[in-house]
């Protein structure tokens, strides 16, 4: 083969699996809107993907996760960093890898900077920081919607570390009412999920209160309500659909679940493998759209023993047993996602 003919096989080769991402966001996509708007869930059997860091995600990475036959994965942008050109190279390579390896990508996108002392003066100006987060995410979803099948407007902004502004029941509304003004108008082909919350908005939780607070404004620009579900058992996960659905006429999504493999007596490698399975065998009841599981592989930067031993690999690549659990229930399910 000559270089010429080789290098018309690699565009090829891309153009197909680029086009092969497209047609599977643009299903799910059209799949969510459609159950957003029946006030439905989107599907009985919910996709299951696998979070990666932008910072670690790699070539190999991408191929394993696509051969266990993984729906999507879902990483982290921060856009107070979008700036900076090595964060915006890092970006660009992770959406790269995805679609190599064929996985469409769930964006989860915040920054991580307070708001500043002018952004506070008033309700019209936090108002007006969100809608500049709003056409910041636009500009993100204008340059990847091909890959993505769903943004996710922050990550747990009912905890004070992911909410850096403070006084969330008074700021976090006014600045997601900015950002929905920018995101509703005109209507975005992307789902949008809101908003990645800590626990689960419903009953007397913070998230709950926010999650009312900014209604109607997010029922115009929000599609799934999103939430974090370490933890919890399968029935109190239906709960948190039905009220959900119930009370906004929204399906629900799962961006966040995992078990670690140490921290503690009582977690191993064995005990992650046992949850993830429990986990598994109920998700098709739960009535979400879709699942995510934290994460694909260790962090070693993160805080505590804990905190970096939820991957189902090890930070070299090696498998936990958990892996074949998951690798297992996805290739039994694949003709139905």
């Amino acid at each position: 083969m000559t270089p010429v003919s080789a290098s018309r096989s690699v565009l090829l080769f891309i153009a197909m699996t680029a086009a092969c991402v497209l047609s599977a966001s643009t299903a799910f996509s059209q799949g969510v809107q459609s159950a957003a708007a029946s006030g439905a869930s989107q599907a009985e059997t919910p996709r299951i993907g696998v979070q990666v860091k932008i910072e670690t995600f790699a070539p190999d990475d991408a191929s394993a996760i696509a051969r266990a036959a993984f729906a999507f994965v879902r990483f982290g942008v921060w856009t107070n960093h979008l700036s900076d050109a090595d964060y915006a190279v890092r970006v660009q390579s992770a959406f790269e890898l995805a679609a190599h390896a064929g996985l469409p990508v769930l964006l989860t996108i915040r920054s991580t900077e307070p708001l500043s002392a002018a952004e506070m003066a008033s309700a019209s100006s936090i108002e007006a920081a969100g809608r500049r987060f709003g056409r910041i995410v636009r500009e993100t979803i204008d340059k990847y919607a091909p890959q993505i099948i769903g943004i996710e407007l922050w990550n747990e902004p009912d905890l004070n570390r992911y909410w850096p502004t403070g006084n969330v029941n008074g700021t976090f509304p006014l600045f997601m009412r900015g950002a929905c003004a920018v995101l509703r108008a005109p209507n975005l082909a992307i789902p949008v999920f809101g908003f990645g919350f800590a626990r689960a908005p419903i009953g007397d939780t913070v998230s709950a209160r926010l999650l009312s607070a900014l209604q109607p404004s997010a029922a115009q620009c929000v599609n799934v309500v999103s939430y974090h579900a370490y933890g919890m058992t399968s029935e109190q996960m239906r709960n948190v659909t039905s009220e959900i659905r119930s009370r906004y006429g929204l399906p629900t999504a799962i961006t966040e679940w995992g078990v670690p493999t140490r921290g503690s007596v009582v977690t191993s490698a064995a005990m992650q493998a046992m949850k993830v399975a429990t986990f598994l065998e109920s998700v098709d009841s739960l009535g979400v759209s879709l699942a995510s599981i934290y994460e694909w592989k260790e962090t070693r930067t993160a805080q505590s023993e804990r905190e970096r031993s939820f991957g189902l690999t090890e930070p070299s690549g090696v498998p936990k047993p958990a892996l074949a659990v998951v690798q297992s229930y996805l290739k039994n399910h694949a003709a139905s996602r």
